[in-house]
């Protein structure tokens, strides 16, 4: 992001904390609570998050030709390489033969062979070697192969659409995004791998615990509400895309410095919102990935939780402290988001209340549900 953009987020930051406010919707906002449990509505977003841009991870889990990475998204299992030309391909995980996984985990190999009989591929999903093959007359060595997907690399991060025959125009689904998300860079940073969240919450209800920083000051009381505001938010959206800031507690310090000597990274959290189910938090040492998926069923859920750093982790105290700051993240969305949020679960599965209300404090969610219900047709 340009210096002149973080000053003016920095200055609208320091303006509502100032004025113990945040940025307002126009009005108050309701959602059915059906929305959360209805198996007709989840069918509807399955088929939404299909058709839509998957983003997977950061660029640099394939560091170098060579690399592989294996990610799962609602449900599948998907392969991911850097070939020898350095372009990045992707496959559905499934062997031609018994639709085995033909590889788990991340690494470096030039062909991949099935666990099950060694059915082999290289790196561009090519059916290479076949054991017993007088038994399969019909296969053809070096022209069948994995169901290859589309894939790209675009603003740090790995991207796959989930239909074979589909296009991936990563530039304009990120719209006036694109450029800001790649100049942060965290999708370069390394990698500090994968903890995964499989939660008795509506896919939706795990989003929206990143929407807004209203409940800092409550459910995060001796954690985050320790370090940024509550209640306190800068937002803009982008299409189906938002932004928010998060200031931190030392914001107001800042009233005493010129703006000329404002380090505003110190000073912020960025979230982003990146339609239909990406969460990104950004901060000078962090850069966060929540890829959250549809369960089996409404009351279901899974959160894949990445992230990256910029710091040089091949020193070993940096890494463990790194690390540190990792699990402390995850912990606490964990043990005080998602728990808490399981009972609100309960509760509209219970029928007892048929919609939940969102205030004009809450733009970021407000903003979310609006974007879901205009693709969905609702």
């Amino acid at each position: 992001m340009e210096r002149d953009q973080l000053i003016d987020l920095t200055r609208r930051a320091v303006k509502l904390a100032r004025d113990k406010t945040t940025d307002f919707a126009r009005a108050e906002h309701t959602v059915l609570a059906t929305e959360y449990t209805s198996i007709e509505r989840h069918d509807r977003d399955v088929a939404m998050l299909m058709a839509s841009p998957q983003l997977v991870g950061y660029v640099s889990e394939l560091p170098e030709p060579g690399s592989y990475c294996t990610k799962s998204v609602m449900g599948r299992s998907i392969l991911l390489t850097r070939t020898s030309t350095g372009s990045v391909k992707a496959f559905n995980n499934v062997c031609l033969h018994r639709q085995s996984q033909v590889v788990t985990g991340c690494g470096k190999a030039r062909r991949f062979t099935c666990p099950y009989h060694a059915w082999t591929y290289d790196d561009t999903g090519r059916l290479v070697g076949l054991p017993g093959r007088e038994g399969f007359p019909g296969v053809q060595i070096k022209s069948d192969g994995l169901t290859e997907l589309p894939a790209t690399e675009f603003a740090g991060f790995l991207w796959v659409a989930m239909d074979p025959a589909a296009s991936l125009d990563i530039s304009a689904h990120l719209g006036p995004l694109a450029e800001e998300l790649d100049s942060w860079g965290i999708g370069r940073w390394s990698p500090l791998g994968e903890k995964v969240l499989d939660s008795p919450i509506n896919w939706k209800l795990a989003v929206d615990t990143f929407s807004e920083n209203y409940h800092f000051a409550t459910v995060h009381r001796e954690t985050f509400a320790t370090i940024a505001r509550s209640n306190c938010t800068v937002f803009d959206s982008f299409g189906p895309h938002h932004r928010l800031i998060f200031p931190l507690n030392s914001i107001l310090d800042l009233e005493d410095v010129p703006e000329d000597q404002w380090d505003p990274f110190q000073n912020m959290v960025v979230i982003y919102a990146l339609f239909p189910n990406i969460v990104l938090s950004v901060t000078i040492a962090n850069g966060e990935l929540f890829r959250i998926y549809p369960g089996a069923v409404p009351g279901r859920s899974i959160t894949v939780h990445q992230n990256s750093t910029p710091l040089d982790i091949s020193e070993e105290s940096v890494a463990a402290g790194a690390q540190a700051v990792f699990d402390y993240a995850h912990a606490t969305v964990r043990d005080e988001d998602y728990r808490l949020v399981a009972g609100l679960q309960a509760n509209l599965e219970s029928g007892a209340r048929d919609h939940l209300l969102f205030g004009r404090n809450e733009p970021g969610l407000q903003h979310r549900h609006i974007s879901w219900a205009s693709a969905v047709g609702r």
